[in-house]
């Protein structure tokens, strides 16, 4: 049996693909819910799936176990599940998503499978979603990095203008598949969004929001953005609440502010998963959000 299972071929042209990888690259979940959003609010369907069994460490990332309403018991495995979605217009661009989780192992060969999908699908260019953990604060805009393969990514997307990547050190599957499209002359582009490393709880909905907001860019159907708006809103409320009595948290937000105001963009990854020594300072207020957040995933999308 073949690690790629194709359930149909739909027939794509001039196609973009979607990346986003729960794990590393993936923090508050920002990256994954911002690419189940685009699912659901496109309408893309499922077309294909990628076998973890050769991909991951089990004892690494755990299945899961779970009562089903009729009573039965279900282990669900990790996935990779590829959406397609063709807009009414035949002239605008056809987009297939990709959510998955960072394979532990066999990352040459996971990219093949990728490349398989890019030819099969006509996919003609790869944007990668993702997030990290930075020194930001939340009471500023989040910040969104980006990079590009190419200041061309052609002339309906003449619009985006963003610079290569500058970045240089450890690095995930992103940059792999990157790596792996552009030795076949297919161009990429990345979207990182910046959470504030002090509020590690999931999820973040005003960095997810962000990433739905800079991905429209390459979408020609306008994505209802109300719902995450709000979530977004009230995530905002709730982190102000938890903060109240914290005068030391919002001493180190202030700082993390003046900085933010004084900085100029940055890479993507350039200061992910930072180390502060605030650890004391902020475990009530992560216990406080966790109470209050939805900890719901937004389930699978429609035909998962």
């Amino acid at each position: 049996m073949s690690d790629l299972e194709y359930f149909e071929k739909p027939q794509l042209k001039r196609t973009i693909l979607f990346t986003a990888f729960a794990g590393w690259p993936d923090a508050s979940e920002a990256a994954t819910r911002a690419a189940r959003y685009m699912v659901r609010h496109l309408g893309a369907r499922r077309f294909a799936a990628i076998d973890p069994e050769e991909f991951h460490i089990y004892t690494e990332q755990r299945p899961t176990i779970s009562t089903t309403r009729s009573g039965t018991r279900r282990i669900t495995w990790p996935k990779y599940r590829f959406y397609a979605w063709r807009p009414e217009d035949p002239e605008e661009r056809d987009v297939v998503i990709m959510i998955g989780s960072e394979p532990q192992l066999k990352w040459r060969r996971f990219s093949e499978l990728i490349l398989d999908v890019v030819k099969t699908c006509n996919i003609e260019l790869v944007v990668t979603l993702g997030a990290l953990l930075d020194a930001v604060p939340h009471t500023r805009p989040p910040r969104v990095t980006t990079s590009a393969t190419s200041t061309d990514l052609g002339t309906d997307l003449s619009h985006i203008k963003w610079g290569p990547s500058r970045y240089e050190g450890p690095t995930g599957i992103t940059s792999v598949v990157i790596d792996a499209v552009s030795k076949i002359g297919i161009e990429s582009a990345s979207i990182w969004g910046h959470a504030p490393h002090y509020l590690q709880v999931r999820p973040n909905p005003v960095v997810t929001l962000a990433l739905v907001q800079a991905a429209q860019q390459f979408v020609s159907q306008p994505m209802d953005i109300e719902r995450l708006r709000t979530r977004s809103d009230e995530f905002a409320t709730t982190v102000e609440r938890a903060l109240e009595d914290q005068d030391q948290v919002k001493g180190y937000v202030k700082q993390l502010e003046q900085k933010y105001d004084s900085d100029s963009d940055e890479d993507e990854e350039q200061n992910a998963f930072l180390e502060a020594d605030t650890d004391a300072l902020v475990a009530d207020v992560e216990e406080f959000l966790r109470k209050g957040s939805d900890q719901s995933n937004d389930g699978d999308p429609p035909g998962a």
